[in-house]
């Protein structure tokens, strides 16, 4: 009886030794990259035919278009992009990630032949969002370009009214896609972003670049102001809803 306690109390104790030397799991959440979820390709062509910034924005948040499928805020939804205006024929795509944070997911730059009949339309997609192929360059004539018209003529600078978590009464929550893949042309390469052209980071690495740290939650054209370090303009008021 004596010999059976013995061995009994040894396999319990190899047992509780196995357990012991059992390497533990652990549960790790890693988070999915946001990758492709912009398309710089589509971008260009709604660069190309809309008339102004605002209807440029506008294109952009049209979900039938399905240009962007960015939600960087992580609640589910497609996030709302605005344009943002600037000197020398610049503009961005800006993403407010929440009332502090802002990241540039694309840079347009138009560059008018010396005679005005042809321009250059050059865009800088930020790889983290849009993926491999991230830079778009094409030249396009005065007549199939009708956003270089309204670039050449004497004009406020257009400053969106909107900002994280109010929204213009066009936008309509929707879900972000599962199936989303950006689209391509031969006019799009691989290209490393210019980091001269970035303003202060933010702090998280995801990000292309950042605006100023105060918001810029201005509205319609605003108007042209020195004082400005960015070159945007004054702030104005407007009409929008909050989420």
């Amino acid at each position: 009886m004596k010999k059976i306690f013995i061995a009994l109390t040894g396999l319990v104790l190899l047992a509780s030794a196995c357990n012991q030397n059992q390497p533990q799991q652990n549960n790790v959440t890693i988070e999915s990259n946001t990758t492709a979820g912009f398309d710089v390709n589509k971008l260009a062509q709604f660069v190309k035919t809309s008339t102004d910034p605002q209807t440029l924005e506008k294109a952009i948040n049209n979900p039938a278009n399905q240009i962007n499928n960015l939600d960087l805020d992580k609640d589910g939804n497609i996030d709302y992009l605005k344009v943002q205006e600037g000197d020398n024929n610049k503009l961005k795509v800006i993403d407010d990630v929440s009332n502090s944070e802002s990241v540039t997911v694309a840079s347009i730059n138009v560059t008018p032949a010396a005679n005005n009949s042809t321009a250059d339309l050059n865009i800088q997609g930020n790889p983290n969002y849009v993926g491999y192929n991230n830079y778009y360059h094409s030249s396009f004539t005065f007549t199939d370009f009708l956003l270089l018209s309204y670039l050449m003529r004497p004009h406020s600078y257009y400053m969106p009214m909107y900002h994280y978590g109010y929204y213009p009464s066009y936008y309509t929550r929707t879900r972000t896609y599962t199936t989303f893949r950006p689209t391509t042309s031969p006019a799009m390469s691989s290209r490393a972003s210019n980091r001269s052209s970035l303003s202060q980071p933010v702090r998280s690495q995801r990000s292309f670049g950042s605006r100023s740290s105060s918001p810029v939650r201005s509205g319609g054209f605003g108007s042209r102001s020195s004082s400005s370090r960015s070159g945007f303009g004054r702030s104005r008021g407007g009409f929008g809803r909050r989420r």
